[in-house]
């Protein structure tokens, strides 16, 4: 349901590992193996949404400053097509974006504002984002680890998010017998090169 912030968490652990005094850019690459799943349950079945497109930063260069343990970032979004989260079912996959609003808000965007550790060892950090979902912006946190290897570094996060928030009313179907639970949980695996 929405395409995450990819390039935020990116650049973040670079800028944890590479201590940043003055505001820097960065270029962002996310790696084609990176994924997107929203899982979510209705009251007979579970089901799974899968982001089918490359995930791309909507700028290719972040902005980043770091104030004692906090990086700031700017140009850290990432904008996702409601229309790419496929669940193989092609009626789930229309009342999703019906549910969705799609025709009035073709896409779900989460912005990066900033990020800290959260442990002494620097790899789980907490991020402060702005997602936006049916014309709905809200300020959030994510918790998100990360490691690397060579000069890839891998991203993980999963995410509990209510439909409510977003004013977003939970599908209904065959007069109310199969309805969709408020809370969905998007899990999030990034690939991240940092130049």
């Amino acid at each position: 349901m929405m395409r995450y912030p990819s390039s935020i968490l990116l650049s973040l652990a670079f800028l944890i590992q590479t201590a940043i005094c003055a505001a820097q850019s960065h270029k962002l690459t996310i790696i084609p193996e990176s994924s997107i799943l929203i899982k979510g349950n209705s009251n007979v079945n579970k089901f799974i949404f899968t982001y089918d497109q490359v995930i791309k930063p909507l700028s290719s260069t972040i902005k980043i400053e770091q104030h004692k343990n906090i990086i700031y970032l700017k140009n850290a979004v990432i904008t996702m097509d409601v229309a790419a989260f496929h669940s193989g079912n092609r009626l789930m996959d229309r009342d999703y974006q019906h549910m969705m609003n799609y025709k009035t808000y073709p896409y779900i965007s989460i912005e990066l504002h900033q990020i800290k550790p959260i442990s002494e060892d620097n790899e789980n950090l907490l991020a402060i984002m702005s997602l936006s979902i049916a014309g709905e912006k809200r300020l959030d946190t994510l918790n998100f680890s990360y490691n690397k290897s060579k000069d890839i570094y891998r991203c993980n996060t999963t995410h509990q998010l209510s439909l409510k928030d977003y004013k977003i009313k939970p599908l209904k179907k065959m007069m109310g017998l199969i309805s969709l639970k408020d809370l969905l949980v998007i899990e999030i695996i990034l690939y991240l090169k940092v130049d």
